[in-house]
């Protein structure tokens, strides 16, 4: 199964634009009101964007997302499902430009809904309610309640502007095209609100069912419109049982509809059918568990393959890791880099072979770290990948067991290669001073070992790579157990 949050990477640069000033009520509305329908994490997420803008530049400096998760403590998969969040509830918009094989984002802030806005949007109000319940609601809400005072026991001295201002409209004119130069300006776009669509709500055959009953058309108002569908979504109310809704909330005499009672109305009714409030289905959320159940059901899979931990370890690491920022974090490990010509291998190798890859990685990984080859071998990196396109190894695990095989094909040969010799110089000690080290080679390859001039990597070495690429598969991981 594919994930949407496969086509991100650690790897991949982005850059913060904020839309609009923070205030502190901003913070406040943020915190309170915004932050229980969001959760923590895209709570976290705003925060943090936030703090990376630059002052009066309103921008940020070039980031990696492997900045942002180590930050963050999560991985990609809880990275990607905190930023829709924001995006859905209107607090964010996303941005992607691709320029060959890099990937940048813009990550643009939006300005939260004043509170007053918040609490009268059906939307946003209603969620609210259902996620915190009656009592927490009255609370969060007299926070940002202005206490009134009687307006009618005072007279109202305010002056006006041009009570107190004179100014040359001459010098308005003159300068005219000043100001109409085209510029935007920090806190010019809205606050965004959440939109709802009505493709599952069949408006048309409402109202023709409605008409049946005498009920005034331009009663139902814009506004009306608006919360039906809020409603509708929320709690599932079908276009006929709308329709009885709207005509207990109607007034006879005037024709008028009571939004208020509309409201009540439907709530009552559902909660005295449902004892439990409305969850809100992140839709993420889902993939995110089957993909944690797949992770697992692979490792079990793997496990009964008889397959060592380490080995199922190396596996993972090739699924979650793409070839060149696998051969990078070797090189780098080794004290090394990646060369023009390795770069230019490998692309060759991604294009011709049609191999997955995970089992590139794997072909990396046997090149650079079991035979410790201080680069990327053009003519043996060729050779392999023909071998495994022409037999169709299609998975990490199927290359594994064709560098096991290699392994013990090898081992024969170097075996009758000394055996010969032994018979032929049968007083030489070539045997005892020309011993192959397999010390540090896998279980499966300790047997035996391809004739080879390089020394093999240190237990201290492969372990500091082990742990390096560790780290940095974890990002793209969310934390299995």
């Amino acid at each position: 199964m594919s994930y949407p949050w496969k086509n991100m990477s650690p790897k991949d640069g982005f850059m913060v634009r904020q839309n609009a000033q923070l205030s502190d009520i901003d913070q406040k509305v943020l915190t309170f009101l915004y932050q229980p329908l969001i959760g923590s994490n895209a709570y976290s997420l705003y925060m943090t964007l936030w703090t990376e803008v630059g002052e009066e530049t309103y921008w940020s400096n070039g980031i990696l997302h492997s900045e942002l998760l180590t930050l963050l403590n999560i991985g990609i998969p809880e990275l990607y499902q905190a930023r829709i969040k924001l995006e859905a509830i209107g607090l964010m918009k996303s941005y992607l430009k691709e320029v060959q094989s890099e990937k940048v984002y813009i990550y643009e802030l939006l300005s939260p809904q004043s509170s007053a806005t918040f609490f009268r949007d059906d939307l946003l109000s209603l969620l609210l309610f259902e996620t915190v319940g009656e009592r927490k609601f009255k609370d969060l809400r007299s926070r940002f309640a202005i206490v009134s005072f009687d307006k009618g026991q005072y007279v109202e001295i305010t002056k006006s502007f041009l009570d107190v201002y004179r100014f040359d409209t001459n010098l308005l004119k003159k300068e005219k095209k000043l100001f109409e130069e085209p510029i935007e300006l920090v806190g010019e776009a809205p606050a965004k609100t959440p939109e709802i669509d009505a493709q599952t709500f069949d408006f048309k055959f409402f109202y023709t069912g409605l008409n049946k009953h005498y009920v005034n058309r331009s009663a139902i108002t814009k506004e009306i419109e608006a919360a039906m569908l809020v409603l509708h979504t929320m709690y599932g109310v079908d276009e006929l049982e709308m329709q009885q809704y709207v005509l207990e909330a109607s007034d006879i005499n005037t024709g008028n509809i009571d939004e208020r009672k509309l409201k009540n109305s439907i709530y009552r009714h559902y909660h005295n059918d449902n004892q439990e409030k409305v969850k809100l289905e992140d839709v993420v959320e889902k993939d995110i568990e089957a993909n944690k159940k797949e992770l697992k059901h692979r490792k079990s899979y793997l496990k009964q393959q008889g397959l060592t931990n380490d080995e199922i370890y190396l596996i993972e690491a090739s699924e979650g890791i793409s070839p060149y920022e696998f051969m990078t974090s070797i090189k780098e490990q080794k004290g090394g880099y990646v060369t023009n010509n390795e770069e230019w291998t490998l692309r060759e190798i991604l294009s011709k072979a049609n191999l997955p890859t995970s089992v590139i990685n794997i072909l990396i990984h046997y090149i650079l770290v079991i035979r410790d080859n201080p680069i990327f071998e053009k003519s043996l990196a060729y050779k392999i990948s023909n071998d495994w396109a022409q037999n169709n190894v299609i998975s990490p695990e199927m290359a594994l067991g064709k560098v096991k095989t290699m392994y013990q094909e090898n081992a024969e040969k170097q075996q009758q290669s000394q055996k010969k010799q032994y018979t032929t110089y049968p007083s030489s000690n070539y045997g005892k001073n020309n011993k192959v080290r397999t010390e540090t080679l896998p279980e499966w390859a300790k047997e035996g070992s391809e004739e080879k001039t390089e020394k093999p990597m240190s237990e201290e070495k492969k372990q500091a790579f082990k742990d390096r690429l560790k780290k940095i598969q974890s990002f793209g991981k969310e934390g299995e157990e």
